[in-house]
């Protein structure tokens, strides 16, 4: 592996599978985007109390951080005002020659503005992370999985657009500093990216849904707030994808 190799934890066939039997982080080498290093970086393997049973979470861990986003209309979240840091997993992982991970982001990074052409963090990733988290904490009952989980979602709602022609559709990228990119480059359909429905609102609809099974019982008012959110993101693909189609087939 080269020097500009990059390392991604590769949800996409794996997410179930590592919920069952335990979260394993699959290191590899991907052509991607180009990227650079970001402002905000940390050894991984930071220690982690109460970890039980085979799930090996030191790499997300290192991979999820604190965000304070600006205030931006029609995004919002879980009591925001009390609590303005929200979590978010970096897209990307770049390997030192020394064994700890870079955090990076997608596409071509801006040293000037702390930007990427994608941004730092995505919508899918924080879905797929948040599943892992609350899958771990239902099965140990582990306190950092549900921290983790709760800030993770609070983070994935707040990319939900929550009024206007595409309430209820998800703005797909982030900046480091916690400004939305809603239309990224390279360009990725829909554009912009909650202008319609997209594989990362259904993604959203099932960590929604975990959460809420997950915090009915340990946290009700958390609960109350995913619920209304998915009934929010099922309104939209009702609206875009079943009410057009009805009776088509």
């Amino acid at each position: 592996m080269n020097a500009r190799a990059v390392t991604r934890i590769w949800w996409r066939s794996a997410a179930t599978a590592m919920a069952v039997t335990g979260l394993i982080v699959a290191s590899g080498s991907t052509p991607g985007p180009t990227v650079r290093p970001a402002a905000a970086d940390r050894t991984a393997g930071s220690e982690v109390v109460g970890r039980t049973g085979l799930a090996n979470l030191d790499h997300l861990d290192h991979l999820v951080d604190g965000v304070v986003p600006p205030d931006q209309a029609r995004h919002t979240t879980h009591r925001l005002s009390e609590d303005p840091e929200i979590s978010m997993p970096w897209t990307y992982a770049e390997p030192r020659s020394d064994g700890s991970y870079r955090r990076i982001g997608g596409g071509s990074y801006d040293p000037g503005t702390d930007t990427y052409a994608q941004g730092a963090f995505n919508a899918d990733d924080i879905s797929r992370a948040a599943v892992v988290y609350l899958r771990h904490f239902r099965q140990h009952g582990d306190e950092h999985s549900r921290r983790t989980a709760y800030q993770l979602l609070r983070g994935l709602t707040y990319l939900q657009t929550t009024s206007g022609p595409h309430a209820g559709n998800v703005v797909l990228w982030m900046q480091p500093d916690g400004t939305l990119n809603p239309s990224a480059e390279p360009r990725e359909e829909p554009d912009p990216s909650d202008s319609a429905a997209s594989f990362w609102l259904a993604r959203t609809v099932w960590a929604l849904g975990e959460g809420y099974a997950a915090f009915r019982d340990a946290d009700p008012a958390f609960a109350r707030f995913l619920r209304a959110r998915i009934e929010l993101a099922v309104a939209a693909i009702d609206r875009q994808v079943l009410e057009p189609r009805y009776g088509t087939y």
